[in-house]
């Protein structure tokens, strides 16, 4: 993992998540932290310029990861999808202020954009202050992963900062309990790509599997929740991205998801 994007608007979200991006480079000197400005063409390139210039001072040390500074226009999302295939962005790292429970049908940008986006995104919320990582949860439905690409990021993760790796599937009580082919097919790919930093596969019962997922990490010390949105299905057809929503919009910890 070497380039890593940040979308920042001089918010205190923005700030948080840079703070958080920084930490999570660890002193690593092959990473580059590329922050990226949409403007609205009212101001002038100079004095953004300058802002960033401001913000990036505190970071100035030998220690810290390089950072690069681009400016753009137009829509987020396209902006975006267009500089990770220019730069080569191996992760995008965004804030979020999130919602409270029961608005599932709020859109904030930053969920907008996970919704629409197909690359890895590290979602931070506000509430998130300081940074540790050392226990991951990735939460995967019961229908058989087809696609493995995306836990190299996970993997990347773990073994950066030799977190261990606890696997949650959350099921509607009508759904029969037991052990399923597709669960031990799933449980051979976890094992196989995520080595030695996998632990265990708990499976939770929830008539609600949002809120079966924010109950479980309450009751647990974890560091950041991981979701591939593609295993998780309703009846062999996508669920048009509603967990991912949800999760993003009312997370706690980061959200790593794995697209």
């Amino acid at each position: 993992m070497k380039n890593i994007l940040i979308p920042f608007d001089f918010s205190e979200v923005s700030l948080n998540a840079l703070e958080y991006a920084v930490k999570f480079a660890d002193q690593d000197l092959n990473i580059t932290l590329s922050l990226l400005h949409i403007s609205d063409g009212k101001t002038k390139e100079e004095e953004i310029d300058k802002k960033f210039k401001d913000v990036l001072q505190k970071y100035e040390s030998p220690l810290n990861p390089g950072f690069e500074t681009y400016i753009r226009q137009g829509e987020l999302s396209t902006t975006i999808i267009n500089l990770q295939k220019e730069l080569k962005i191996d992760l995008v790292i965004m804030g979020t202020k999130g919602a409270e429970l029961g608005e599932e049908d709020i859109a904030t940008r930053t969920s907008r954009f996970v919704k629409e986006a197909d690359l890895p995104v590290l979602v931070i919320p506000e509430k998130v202050k300081t940074f540790r990582l050392n226990t991951i949860i990735l939460t995967v439905g019961r229908e058989k992963i087809a696609d493995r690409s995306p836990l190299y990021v996970l993997l990347d993760v773990s073994r950066k900062f030799k977190a261990q790796v606890h696997v949650l599937t959350v099921h509607k009580s009508e759904v029969l309990s037991g052990y399923s082919e597709e669960d031990e097919s799933n449980e051979n790919t976890l094992q196989y790509f995520l080595e030695m930093f996998y632990s265990h596969h708990s499976f939770s019962e929830s008539e609600d599997i949002e809120r079966g997922i924010l109950e479980y990490i309450e009751r647990h010390d974890v560091d950041m929740l991981a979701i591939m949105p593609k295993t998780h299905l309703n009846n062999g057809e996508a669920s048009q991205g509603r967990l991912t929503n949800v999760l993003t919009l009312h997370t706690n910890v980061p959200l790593l998801v794995l697209d």
